[in-house]
């Protein structure tokens, strides 16, 4: 009894050897007698990928995530800068703007990013500290989410 079902088990693995791996003809005549599904599995294994699914990573070719925007390298050169805008602010609050507002508009121009929502730098009017610094942490921000992205 035992043997009988060791030497079924061994001709239905054959049988199904034959059917994945054998002639794709085999599978498209035999592909009514059992509702389709061999025909189906059949081109899976033909074209060597899943067909086209539409939920997300199912399915085809798995979806890469775009490369990040800037560096390691463009991220440590802006911190850089800011450390420096901040330094120089202590001593010269115009400058630190004028300096922040000409280095984030040349970054991210050389970069291909748009700057229309860069804000201004100082105006030719006479400034206190505090709009100065308003302004400064104004364009760090803006600094901060275009890198970010």
């Amino acid at each position: 009894m035992v043997i009988v079902l060791i030497v079924l088990v061994i001709v239905l693995a054959a049988l199904v050897a034959a059917w994945f791996l054998g002639p794709p003809a085999w599978r498209t005549s035999a592909a009514g007698a059992f509702g389709g599904l061999g025909s189906r599995i059949g081109r899976f294994i033909d074209s060597g990928r899943a067909p086209d699914h539409p939920a997300v990573g199912a399915g085809g070719l798995a979806a890469t995530p775009p490369p990040p925007r800037f560096s390691d390298g463009d991220r440590a050169y802006l911190n850089g800068v800011w450390k420096h805008v901040e330094s120089t602010f202590v001593t010269n609050p115009r400058v630190a703007v004028t300096l922040a507002h000409s280095t984030a508009s040349g970054f991210f121009t050389a970069h291909g990013v748009e700057t229309a929502g860069l804000p201004e730098g100082p105006d030719g009017a006479e400034e206190d500290t505090e709009t100065l610094r308003q302004r400064l942490l104004a364009i760090k921000a803006w600094s901060d989410r275009e890198a970010a992205r």
